[in-house]
Formats: C-alpha cells, sequence, structure tokens
C-alpha cells in the first residue's frame, strides 16, 4: 500500500511539474506575445506620426529632413537616398561616417541609374536631371540579398521620385516591406502637396502677362534687401525702368501688339540680370529691377547696357516691327535719406521722373543727400 501511493504521489508531482513548466512557458510566451504587442504599437505610434509629418508639410526641404530622421527612427537603417526627377536632385544620408564609402555608392547607383547630370561626392547633394526615359515603375522592389529595398515613387505625370534605403547587417522583413510601402504612399503625397503649393504661391507672385514678379512680390524682395541692408550696411539698387511713349504703341498697332511689347521687355530683362537679381512688372509699362550686393557704379553699368539693348531691339508687334526707348530711374541704399522701402521706391521714381523730364530714353540717379543727382548717357 505505501508503495502504491508513494507512486501516486510521484505521479501526482511530476503532472504538478509538468502543469508548472507548461504554465511557465505559457507566461513566457504570453509576456513575449506582450512585448511584441507592445513594439508594434509603438511602431505604428511612429508610422503614424511620421505620416504625419511628411504629409504635414508644404517645405520640400522639411519633408526631406522628417523622412530621414523619421525613417531611421521607425526602422534600423544604415544608409538612405531619395532622388527627385523636378527639380533635379539627388541626397542620401547614412547612420554613421562608417558608411561613407556605401553611401557614395547608393548614390552612384541612383546617378547611373539616372545618369544625366550631377557632380560627385557622398554628403554634396548635387542637382541632377533625371530624365523621362529612365522613370521607373511604381512598385517597391525588395533586393535578392534583402538587404535593399528601392521604392519608385509618383508625384506628378512629369515629375517621378525614388527612395532607396539598405541595411548593411541584417535583412528586411515582410513587415518592414509593408511599413515602407505606406511610408512611400506618404511620401507621394508629401511631395505632391508641397509642389501644388509651390505653383499656387508662384501664380500668386506672377505677373500674368510677363511671368515676372507683380508688384506686390517685387515688393516684398524691397523689403527684404531693405532690412538687410540697415542691419549688414549692405549695398543694393532699385530701378525703375518706363517704357517710353508706350501709349502709341497700343493706340496705333493695339493693345496685343503692346502685350507683345511688354512680353518681349520681360524676356530681355531677365536676360540681362543675374540669377539672384529680381525683375518685376510695377504696373503698365512700368518695370522693377532689384539687385542685392550692388553698389551704384555696377548698376549704373547695368542700367545703361539695357537702356541700349533696349533701343536696338527690334519688337515684334503683330503684323509689324515696334522701336522703343527707356527711362531709367536708380536709387541706391545704404543712404542716409532713405529711412523705409517707400523712401527707396519714391526716390528710384523721383530719378525716373526726372529722366523722362530730361527727355527721356536716359538713365538718371536719386539725388543722394550729399550730392547732385548723377545723369548718364542722354540719348
Amino acid at each position: 500500500m505505501m508503495n502504491d501511493g508513494t507512486s501516486e504521489f510521484e505521479a501526482e508531482l511530476r503532472a504538478a511539474r509538468t502543469l508548472s513548466q507548461e504554465l511557465a512557458q505559457s507566461n513566457d510566451l504570453l509576456a513575449g506575445e506582450r512585448d511584441a504587442l507592445k513594439q508594434w504599437s509603438r511602431n505604428l505610434l511612429a508610422l503614424n506620426h511620421l505620416t504625419q509629418v511628411l504629409t504635414g508639410s508644404l517645405d520640400s526641404e522639411t519633408i526631406v529632413q522628417s523622412l530621414f530622421t523619421g525613417l531611421a527612427t521607425l526602422i534600423p537603417l544604415d544608409i538612405i537616398g531619395l532622388a527627385l526627377t523636378e527639380p533635379p536632385r539627388v541626397m542620401t544620408w547614412s547612420r554613421s561616417s562608417l558608411f561613407n564609402c556605401e553611401e557614395m555608392q547608393v548614390r552612384e547607383r541612383l546617378l547611373r541609374r539616372f545618369p544625366e547630370g550631377a557632380k560627385s561626392g557622398a554628403h554634396v547633394r548635387e542637382s541632377l536631371r533625371l530624365p523621362q526615359a529612365g522613370v521607373p515603375s511604381s512598385f517597391p522592389t525588395l533586393g535578392d540579398d534583402r538587404h535593399t529595398i528601392t521604392i519608385p515613387f509618383t508625384i506628378a505625370p512629369a515629375k517621378q521620385g525614388m527612395l532607396h534605403i539598405e541595411r548593411r547587417q541584417g535583412t528586411f522583413t515582410e513587415v518592414e516591406f509593408h511599413v515602407l510601402s505606406t511610408v512611400e504612399t506618404s511620401l507621394a503625397l508629401a511631395f505632391r502637396n508641397a509642389d501644388t503649393h509651390r505653383q499656387i504661391q508662384e501664380l500668386a507672385s506672377q505677373d500674368s502677362l510677363t511671368g515676372l514678379l507683380n508688384r506686390r512680390a517685387l515688393e516684398d524682395v524691397l523689403a527684404r534687401e531693405f532690412k538687410a541692408g540697415s542691419r549688414y550696411s549692405s549695398s543694393a539698387c532699385f530701378l525703375l525702368v518706363d517704357l517710353d511713349y508706350f501709349k502709341v504703341v497700343n493706340d496705333q498697332l493695339g493693345h496685343l501688339a503692346g502685350d507683345q511689347v511688354l512680353m518681349s521687355t520681360a524676356a530681355l530683362m531677365r536676360r540681362a540680370v543675374r540669377d539672384i537679381d529680381a525683375v518685376g512688372r510695377y504696373g503698365g509699362e512700368e518695370f522693377g529691377i532689384v539687385l542685392p550686393h550692388t553698389v551704384l557704379d555696377r548698376a549704373l553699368v547695368l542700367a545703361e547696357r539695357l537702356r541700349r539693348k533696349i533701343e536696338c531691339q527690334a519688337f515684334d508687334a503683330g503684323e509689324g516691327g515696334a522701336r522703343m526707348t527707356a527711362s531709367i530711374g536708380i536709387a541706391h541704399i545704404p543712404d542716409a535719406s532713405i529711412c523705409s522701402v517707400f523712401d527707396w521706391i519714391a526716390a528710384a521714381d523721383s530719378a525716373l521722373y526726372e529722366a523722362k523730364a530730361l527727355g527721356r530714353n536716359r538713365v538718371v540717379v536719386q539725388a543722394r543727400s550729399v550730392e547732385s543727382a548723377v545723369l548718364t548717357c542722354a540719348a
């Protein structure tokens, strides 16, 4: 009896131990699933945050920075490459300077796929023109070694992008692949919104006929340069250009011919200035040119060259041609008599009025605080 009791007790003890082990394993499994669920929840929150940040910005530079920072936080990554067709750009990021060589390879790979244009440099974000013939399909691809994922995306019919990511150690999982597909959708939407916003801003700041800055946008540039001049005592010039006897063109040749003359003059002025200069239509047949970081002598050279170009230009005006001349007034800062943007504009306008009073087709500089008006090139 005792032996039977002992055997029964031992059997129950073994069963209890087995049950305890099973319960411990179940607890471990539940704990692992709970930790996985917590991690998945954190990943979902991070993914949701990244998509909100991307789609909530209307600035392309902010989108790129948010993408690089957010992706590296969301998923362990070593290298990110991003290529855009318009404006043409390639940008790269790496987790550490240890990956400089690999980052260069990613960059060169993107440049080879879209070969026109850019200079080399792992960390230099150079311009790149991506030809339409090389536009990829809009489907993510996982590399054969599962260390890379390439995700093309479409911003607009003529504007494409490509996101390339790498993990040097370890492979991408199917879950990460789908997470990155979600990021691609948000990224394409973000760039699409930014592109639309940029176009709206450009339309709001452009003169509809000439494509130049409109008066409000030109005055914004003047305000910016005046503020910089006041703070840093940097030189800048403002030119007001008025086409002489323009009303005669409208009266004799018609308003369509007059519009053609205005558009041709706008194109001529754009070609005559630097990239940093701002050209706008100030009103009617009057144009404004802002020359940042420009001393008066350089502005006079430009103004005279522009006056001669207009004088020598044979303007296409409908069925016939037209010859025009221009009067130009220049106001320069810093100047003790100019204390505001309004003063700056008024000084240029006063110089322009004097140029017309003196017979037109000439350049006149504002009457400065310590010297008389400077007149040049009376025709």
